[in-house]
């Protein structure tokens, strides 16, 4: 259940004036403890404050066009829970575009829940995203008249975010046939750990470095449970250059994850944040590779959670 299904005037505040960033944050927090959800859990106005306000130290959560929306994950919280403020003075704004904010949203994620809050997330910031409804909703007058204006949440029309709006060029691609200590300076050149390989422009393999430092090291040493007479064999680069011989066909690895250009974000969220994949792969219907998304890539183009 998201806020936008039973939205009620407590989840607005219509043409607030606040001081600063800090005096909004305290009305939107003292304002969600009047929904519900809040009322009837044992969550406090004193854990949310320090919950949010923690959030922020880590790093803004304003996401451009005049838009804020701290939030925090709140052990106990059964459902999500929402705040929407509009601003009737903007506060002025330095990051990530320099707009005077002008609308604010607080969001209490269910800590066992983050998907929840994500999914929030990623439609209020595809509505905001269309001027002529971020325009609407910062000019409404009243919490009737933002909630009617919000009702639009679940219907509009802007594609949601998919793989192939985030994905970039690897910086590096290696084929089958390719030396592996050519591949390994490629690699290095580019400071990349995790390399795709194609044949033909299919996708076939990846090259990972952590799978690369255990080329031909004996098998028992998976097993040991300490490192203390590890100094008494042989030099690594002893092993290590029988398999640099090697080429990138006999050392990657078809244990990769690779999704189609229209992938939802929770898929990629899923693949790297919960799979612990280090990077996904976007292909087209033919398996040819379009581009990859990393855990840097969904920092920088979405939103640090």
């Amino acid at each position: 259940m998201y806020p936008d299904d039973h939205f009620t005037g407590a989840n607005f505040m219509a043409q607030i004036v606040v001081g600063d960033r800090k005096e909004l944050f305290e009305r939107l927090c003292r304002q969600v403890t009047e929904l519900p959800e809040i009322k009837t859990s044992k969550i406090t106005y004193d854990t949310i404050r320090q919950a949010i306000f923690d959030r922020e130290t880590l790093g803004t959560t304003a996401i451009g066009s005049g838009v804020i929306l701290p939030h925090a994950r709140i052990p106990g919280l059964e459902h999500l829970g929402t705040v929407i403020a509009t601003l009737k003075n903007p506060l002025p704004n330095d990051e990530p575009d320099h707009a005077p904010l002008r609308i604010a949203c607080l969001l209490l994620i269910p800590a066992d829940k983050p998907m929840e809050g994500l999914k929030f997330i990623a439609r209020f910031a595809n509505y905001i995203q269309m001027p002529e409804l971020r325009e609407a909703l910062a000019k409404a007058p009243t919490p009737e008249e933002m909630q009617r204006q919000l009702e639009h949440l679940n219907k509009v029309s802007r594609k949601a975010i998919i793989a192939g709006d985030i994905m970039a060029k690897p910086s590096v691609v290696l084929t089958p046939e390719q030396p592996l200590k050519e591949a390994t300076t490629l690699m290095a050149g580019c400071r990349t750990s995790v390399a795709p390989v194609l044949e033909k422009g299919r996708l076939v393999g990846q090259i990972v470095c952590t799978n690369l430092f255990t080329l031909g090291i004996p098998d028992f040493f998976s097993q040991l449970k300490s490192v203390g007479f590890i100094r008494f064999f042989d030099p690594f680069e002893k092993y290590f250059n029988i398999e640099a011989r090697s080429t990138v066909s006999e050392v990657m690895t078809s244990d990769f994850c690779k999704f189609y250009e229209d992938a939802t974000l929770i898929e990629v969220v899923f693949a790297i944040s919960i799979l612990k994949y280090p990077q996904v792969y976007v292909v087209n219907k033919d398996q040819e590779l379009l581009g990859i998304i990393d855990q840097s890539l969904l920092l920088e183009k979405i939103i640090n959670l």
